[in-house]
């Protein structure tokens, strides 16, 4: 019997770093409340008491201040507020530990990632010599061209269909997707152009062409990205609606590896969604 029940998926270098940022935010947070927060700590008890009737006994908690030289004072229900400081001041104490530990890990994990890996071993080759060499896991760079210039099956053009060119020279089906096009291209986001995509639509094998497919550069992920213009259109509704099942079906998620955009007379397109949502997904 196997010793391993289910794959462990390792975090990513850019997962640690943006890991390491939060705690680092966390961790100056932290230091804040407790600088300003009251001298001593919180302390309860618990008190077991009869009802007038007779009938049920409850429990109350007390609170107290614990001050520096040890003595206590009570605090009345009109305290919430010193009671709230104590009991945050105590969280933050043991969040600060937890936070320290865990960036002193993460910075020792964030060394080893440093170092030289597998696939560093290509780049002191001539590109003479490297042509002739076949690495068992390429660097990122080496996947992102070999990516980028693979050949691929794109959607036949509809006759006397009017296309835009992009600065990448992709000719693009409206003015929306010329814009979206030429952002990606100059912010250094990698993208294929109306790449055909295999799916399973009720058990047979049928074909997409999403707008574009971009490359997450850490993942190596394949995502695809769709713009739907017409959504006032009840026809392009249904059809909209029957794409989006159809990538949920095989696998898609929205926000990870499917994105989209729309618009409507009402809500017409801006860069500023496609901006966001793009930022989202590939943060930087």
């Amino acid at each position: 019997m196997s010793l391993y029940h289910e794959s462990i998926t390792m975090p990513t270098r850019k997962e640690l770093l943006q890991r390491k940022r939060f705690l680092e935010k966390t961790k100056a947070k932290l230091e804040r409340s407790l600088a300003s927060s009251p001298a001593g700590r919180l302390s309860t008890s618990k008190k077991r008491y009869t009802t007038v009737a007779g009938t049920q006994t409850r429990t109350a908690i007390n609170y107290y201040h614990v001050l520096e030289d040890g003595r206590r004072v009570y605090l009345s229900r009109s305290r919430q507020t010193t009671i709230a400081y104590l009991a945050q001041k105590e969280y933050a104490r043991k969040a600060l530990y937890l936070v320290t530990i865990e960036l002193k890990q993460l910075n020792d994990v964030l060394l080893y990632c440093d170092t030289p890996k597998l696939e560093d071993a290509w780049q002191d080759f001539l590109p003479e010599k490297m042509r002739f060499v076949d690495p068992p896991v390429p660097s990122d760079e080496v996947f992102r061209q070999k990516w980028l210039s693979q050949e691929y099956e794109r959607k036949s053009p509809i006759e006397n269909d009017h296309r835009f060119p992009t600065e990448k020279g992709d000719m693009v089906c409206s003015k929306t997707e010329a814009q979206q096009a030429d952002y990606m291209f100059y912010h250094g986001y990698d993208y294929l152009y109306e790449k055909r995509l295999s799916l399973i639509d009720g058990g047979r094998l049928t074909w997409r062409y999403p707008d574009f497919t971009i490359l997450d550069p850490v993942t190596r992920e394949e995502v695809v990205f769709e713009h739907f213009g017409m959504v006032d259109d009840e026809g392009y509704q249904h059809s909209m609606f029957d794409k989006i099942r159809l990538y949920e079906e095989n696998g898609y998620v929205i926000g990870q590896n499917f994105l989209f955009t729309f618009e409507t007379a009402e809500h017409p397109f801006t860069m500023d969604q496609f901006i966001r949502i793009l930022e989202a997904r590939f943060p930087r």
